[in-house]
C-alpha cells in the first residue's frame, strides 16, 4: 500500500502568485476529488462495496422518481418502496431489467430526469457512435465531468506519469496543439501537447513522432502496433519515449510486445465509454484492470443474468452512480469481460482481468454456438513469407456461418503459396467446418469512431443485438 503521488507542479490562478499555487474552483474541486479518491482505493473491498452501495441506492431512487422510463418498466412494488423512503436490497436491484443500447437510442427523451439537481451544474449533451456508426445520444451533469478530470488524473498518478513531457495522440480528430495535456491537467504544468489525425498515413504519423519526440503516445492499440512494427521495421526510435498508452480496442500481448522491442517502453490501457467516461483503469502493479467504483458499478454476468465468478467471461452490464441529468441503470455495453480476484497491489477496488470487445464481433457457427476470434497476427506490417510483400493491414470478416474472408492490404500481391499460409493461418484458430478465403483490398476504414476492429461479423444481427 502506497500514497506516494508524482511530483507535479500545481499552477497558480492569480496573478502575482506563483507559491503557494493557488488553483481556481474548477481545478481546485478536480484535485480534492482526486486526492479523495487516491485515499479511498486502499480501504477494503467490501468496505468500497458497502460505500458504493449506498451512492447507489441514492441514483437508483433518483431514477425510479424522476425518470419517465423506469417507472414504466421497473417493478410498481419497487417503484412505491423507493418512493416511501424504503431501501434497496441487492436482490430487487438484481431483477432489475437492463438497458439496451437500442432503448437509450429511442428513448431519450424518456430516460431524461424532470429533476436533476441543479448544484450538480450545468448540463451538456453527448454523442457515441459506435463501432456500427449507429449514434446513441446521452445527457450528463458538470459534475459528471470533473469526475472524468479527477480519474484522468488517477490514470496519471498511477502510472508515475512525468507532465512536464511531451504528449503526442493519435486519434480521430483535426490536427492540433496545445501548452497543456487538456482539461484535467490544467492546473498543472505540463509540456505540450499535439494531436495527429488517425486518418494520416502510417508513415507519415512516424515521421511526425520523430519530429515530435514525444515522452507519450496516447493511440488505439491497432494504430500503436502499426506504428512499433513500422519502426522497429525501420530501426526507428523514438529516445524520449516513456510509455504507449492505449484506448478505444482491446490491448492484447502483441501490441506489448511490439512496443517494447520497438522502443523499450511499456504499454498501459483505460477501459471507458462515452456513456459513462472511464470504468477501469490498468493497474500498474498486476497488470489487471481496476474498475472505477465511484463512477460506476459495472457488473459481468452470465446467460442466467448472474454475476461471473472470478476466471469466468460474461456482458458487462453498467450503472453509473453519478450522472443525475440521464441515470444510466444496468445498460448492456454491448462489451465482454473476464471477472477477477482481488488485486495484490492493496487496492480494494474491483478487478477485471480481461476486456474482450463487442459481443456483436463474435464468431458465431451454424450450430449457434458462439467463439472469440483472435487470430495470432504478430504484427500488421510483417511480410507473410521471407522475402514476400508486407502485409500492412488485415481484418476477418465472417461472411457467412461456415465462412470466413481475410482482407489484406499489402504493397504487392501475394502469391498463391503465400495466401494459403495466411489462410492456413487463420483456419487453425477457427473451429471445424470453418472455410477461409483471402482477397487484397485497397484498404481497409476505420469505423466511424476511429477504431479499427480485428475480427467483423458481417451476418445479420439479431434485434437485441447492441
Amino acid at each position: 500500500m502506497s500514497n506516494d503521488l508524482p511530483a507535479w507542479r500545481l499552477k497558480s490562478s492569480l496573478s502575482g502568485i506563483e507559491w503557494p499555487a493557488v488553483p481556481d474552483v474548477r481545478g481546485s474541486l478536480v484535485y480534492s476529488l482526486f486526492r479523495q479518491m487516491e485515499s479511498e482505493q486502499w480501504l477494503a473491498p467490501r468496505e468500497i462495496a458497502a460505500r458504493q452501495s449506498v451512492q447507489l441506492e441514492q441514483v437508483v431512487r433518483h431514477a425510479a422518481l424522476t425518470v419517465p422510463w423506469y417507472r414504466e418498466h421497473w417493478p410498481p412494488g419497487l417503484l412505491a418502496r423507493l418512493s416511501e423512503g424504503g431501501a434497496l436490497c441487492a436482490d430487487a436491484f438484481a431483477g432489475l431489467p437492463c438497458l439496451s443500447r437500442r432503448d437509450l437510442q429511442a428513448q431519450f427523451a424518456q430516460l431524461q430526469s424532470s429533476a436533476v439537481p441543479s448544484e450538480h451544474g450545468p448540463l451538456s449533451d453527448g454523442s457515441s457512435s459506435g463501432s456500427t456508426g449507429t449514434p446513441v445520444r446521452f445527457r450528463k451533469t458538470y459534475l459528471n465531468q470533473l469526475i472524468w478530470e479527477a480519474q484522468t488524473l488517477r490514470d496519471h498518478a498511477w502510472h508515475q506519469r512525468d507532465l512536464q513531457q511531451t504528449l503526442c495522440i493519435i486519434r480521430r480528430g483535426e490536427a492540433d496543439q496545445a501548452d497543456n495535456w487538456g482539461m484535467a491537467t490544467r492546473m498543472f504544468h505540463t509540456g505540450p501537447a499535439y494531436l495527429c489525425p488517425v486518418e494520416v498515413d502510417v508513415q507519415a504519423q512516424l515521421a511526425w513522432l520523430v519530429e515530435r519526440a514525444p515522452g507519450y503516445l496516447l493511440t488505439y492499440p491497432s494504430l500503436a502496433l502499426q506504428l512499433a512494427s513500422l519502426a522497429r521495421q525501420q530501426g526507428v526510435r523514438l529516445p524520449r519515449l516513456r510509455e504507449v498508452r492505449t484506448f478505444g480496442e482491446p490491448l492484447d500481448a502483441q501490441v506489448r510486445q511490439a512496443c517494447h522491442e520497438a522502443w523499450g517502453v511499456p504499454v498501459n490501457d483505460t477501459y471507458s465509454s462515452e456513456e459513462f467516461g472511464y470504468l477501469a483503469i490498468r493497474c500498474p502493479h498486476s497488470g489487471h484492470y481496476h474498475v472505477q467504483s465511484e463512477n460506476v458499478l459495472l457488473e459481468v454476468l452470465d446467460d442466467d443474468d448472474k454475476a461471473c465468478a472470478p476466471g469466468v467471461c460474461g456482458r458487462v452490464v453498467v450503472t453509473g452512480l453519478l450522472n443525475f441529468a440521464m441515470p444510466l441503470i444496468r445498460y448492456e455495453l454491448g462489451d465482454m469481460a473476464e471477472a477477477g480476484p482481488p488485486c495484490p497491489c492493496g487496492r480494494g477496488l474491483p478487478v477485471l482481468t480481461r476486456i474482450l470487445g463487442r459481443t456483436r464481433n463474435m464468431l458465431v457457427t451454424a450450430d449457434a454456438k458462439r467463439y472469440w476470434p483472435t487470430f495470432g497476427f504478430r504484427d500488421s506490417a510483417a511480410g507473410v513469407a521471407s522475402g514476400g510483400p508486407r502485409i500492412v493491414q488485415r481484418q476477418v470478416v465472417q461472411t457467412a456461418l461456415d465462412h470466413v474472408q481475410i482482407r489484406y492490404v499489402s504493397a504487392g500481391a501475394l502469391s498463391p503459396a503465400e495466401e494459403s499460409q495466411l489462410t492456413a493461418q487463420v483456419a487453425r484458430r477457427l473451429p471445424p467446418g470453418v472455410g477461409v478465403s483471402a482477397q487484397r483490398v485497397a484498404d481497409i476504414a476505420r469505423s466511424a469512431n476511429g477504431k479499427f476492429e480485428e475480427f467483423v461479423s458481417a451476418i445479420a444481427a439479431s434485434p437485441e443485438t447492441p
